[in-house]
């Protein structure tokens, strides 16, 4: 009788198992997984992954029947897009500071909390540039050795385009005074000279620095808020401990404080003002988040329940065109850009052509 039991007992348990397994593979294929529903939910919580995973025996049958929304398409086209919106993005900040350049208020600085603390070292800001090109150049090993990597470049350059034409808007409507007194500021169009054509020209000609000071080529003067510094320091630590396995710790913590002295000297070199880091580290970790969670549950995409609110940001129909082929979560997972194998064939090609000629 007991064994009876126990066979009827693990036989139910494998059905129901089987059922929200094929109940949750149908949600996805439909693009509309509810949220908390007693019929596909149990005691009001979702499945964890490990009672929806198939069996390695059933792997290669079930995956002929997975839909195509549970898998993770590459889908270039829409990282081209996401980078050449990023580049409008980056090229409208510059003009935006050549227009404001003349119009910035000339006077002393803002008072500051950290500015009345702390020291002045101009030369900081030539370190924190370093420290966010370090991170920059450690989030662009990882995307390229990423197995999703056209995914995770497309999410980098949509969320950085949607910071940087925040940042136009921030900057185009308020201007302060130089935080820093001694900074050199290449001197003003007069009012004749103040035409549109040459804003634009002066705006190209700082486009190639990308805003960096150690480049010698950012010599205008204006945009504070908010920090496009911060945003990448904050924004490249994100991704990275986001897209890398959760026991890399060091590394993490490496980011950490790559992100924070940059900020740090950002701040005593008067490259900003704090409230310019502040709004920055804001807006950028809210972007992130909010794109992010929306991202890994497909059911936080669809408009249909009045009290999903996180589709009513205004940059929603972009997600919902970059996201739309990817319904789950994107796994920690590594490969190299190239097969060795097809490098190898390559290679043996062209040996064979060369000596036979």
């Amino acid at each position: 009788m007991a064994t009876q039991r126990a066979g009827t007992s693990s036989s139910s348990s494998m059905s129901n198992e089987d059922s929200e397994e094929s109940s949750y593979f149908d949600s996805l294929e439909e693009g509309r997984m509810p949220l908390l529903d007693d019929d596909e939910y149990n005691n009001g919580f979702p499945p964890s992954y490990s009672e929806i995973m198939i069996t390695e025996s059933e792997t290669k049958t079930r995956i002929k029947n997975v839909p195509y929304s549970t898998r993770l398409p590459m889908e270039r086209h829409k990282a081209g897009v996401a980078l050449l919106l990023l580049f409008i993005a980056a090229v409208s900040n510059d003009i935006v500071l050549s227009y404001i350049h003349d119009i910035v208020p000339q006077g002393k600085p803002l008072p500051d909390v950290v500015f009345a603390h702390t020291p002045y070292i101009p030369q900081a800001l030539a370190y924190s540039e370093y420290f966010m090109l370090t991170l920059f150049a450690g989030l662009l090993i990882l995307t390229a050795l990423h197995r999703h990597r056209w995914i995770l470049l497309r999410r980098i350059a949509t969320i950085g385009s949607l910071l940087y034409f925040g940042r136009c808007i921030t900057m185009f409507v308020t201007q302060v005074p130089v935080a820093d007194a001694e900074y050199f500021c290449s001197p003003r169009f007069e009012t004749p000279q103040r035409t549109f054509a040459n804003i634009i020209l002066r705006a190209l000609k700082i486009v190639s620095g990308v805003g960096l000071k150690i480049n010698g080529k950012h010599t205008l003067c204006g945009d504070y808020i908010y920090s496009g510094h911060t945003v990448v320091l904050v924004t490249c630590y994100l991704f990275i401990k986001e897209y890398s396995p959760r026991n890399w710790k060091i590394l993490h913590f490496i980011c950490f404080i790559f992100s924070f002295l940059g900020v740090f000297l950002l701040l005593i070199s008067r490259g900003h003002y704090t409230i310019d880091v502040i709004v920055s580290y804001w807006i950028s970790t809210r972007v992130f988040w909010q794109y992010h969670t929306m991202a890994g549950i497909a059911a936080l995409r669809e408009n249909r329940s009045p009290h999903n609110h996180l589709c009513k940001v205004f940059w929603f129909p972009l997600f919902q065109y970059m996201e739309s082929g990817c319904l789950r979560p994107v796994p920690t997972k590594y490969a190299l850009p190239f097969s060795w194998q097809k490098c190898k064939k390559h290679f043996s090609i062209r040996l064979i052509k060369f000596n036979s000629n």
